[in-house]
This record gives C-alpha cells, structure tokens and sequence, in this order.
C-alpha cells in the first residue's frame, strides 16, 4: 500500500509576496523617459501550487482588479515570480498591492480549507477500505477445505 502520510497531513505555507525584484524595473524610472505602465515583479515565498496560480489569473481575481480601479493590471505567475504587467510602483504602493495580497491570503484559506476536507475524506476512505479488507479477510479465512470435516458432516 501507498503511504500517503507525508502528504496528506502537511500544511502548505501560507503564499506570500515578497520584495519587487529590482532587475525587472524598467532603467528609466523616476526620469523624463520613464513608461507610465509597465511589467513589475515579485518573488513569492515559494512555489505555488495550480490552484494558486490559477487564482491569480482567473476571472474573479480580474473582476477584482477592475472593480478597485486597476482594469489594465494584468497578473501571471511565472517560477517563484508574481509579475503584475500594465502598472507601476505607484499604483501598487497606493492600493494594488494591498488587494492582490489580501484576495491572495483569503483564496490561500480557502485552499487549505478545502485541502483538510479532502484529506479527511480521504482518511475516511482509507478507514473504510481497511475494514472491508478486514471483513473479507475473516470471511476468507473460514474457508476450510478439509476433507476431515465434509466427512465429519456427510459421513464417508
């Protein structure tokens, strides 16, 4: 059998987003050239899971940056790299920073909600499998084929 155990009863970290990375910054901020959006990008505390990634490019979480005034952000995750495209540190500074990492923190509970339901379902499972197991085992084993008790029972 399978063990399980070293997945299904870990926690995952809570995903969060770090510093901007410096190196994805266009060289031309805070100058008479600087663009007035652009690409900026972040390092998560680690790698997200599917379920993660596709969050932050879903349509809810685009609802959400357009409600809050943000309708050209763009988000994508690429490695342990948020990138937030049609921006600038400004807008992430006065708010949209603040809106992906709170949707981000209430999605992360969310998941992990839903992971310990599938984990305890899966353990209920695995308790039931192991009783039926169980059952046909006791039921197999009062099988006997032993010529001393049909002879026992229908004579000889």
């Amino acid at each position: 059998m399978m063990d399980f155990s070293r997945t299904l009863g870990k926690k995952h970290q809570p995903l969060k987003i770090g510093p901007v990375l410096m190196n994805s910054l266009p060289g031309t901020l805070l100058s008479d050239k600087a663009p007035g959006a652009y690409r900026v990008a972040a390092v998560f505390n680690r790698q997200p899971a599917a379920e993660e990634t596709e969050f932050l490019t879903s349509d809810f979480m685009r609802g959400q940056l357009d409600a809050a005034g943000y309708p050209n952000a763009v988000l994508s995750a690429a490695n342990r790299r948020l990138e937030i495209s049609n921006t600038s540190l400004e807008q992430l500074r006065d708010g949209l920073a603040a809106l992906i990492a709170r949707e981000l923190a209430l999605a992360g509970k969310k998941f992990e909600a839903d992971r310990d339901e599938r984990n305890s379902q899966f353990h209920k499972d695995i308790d039931a499998e192991s009783q039926r197991y169980a059952a046909v085992q006791k039921l197999a084993e009062s099988v006997a084929f032993s010529s001393a008790e049909i002879l026992e029972l229908h004579g000889p």
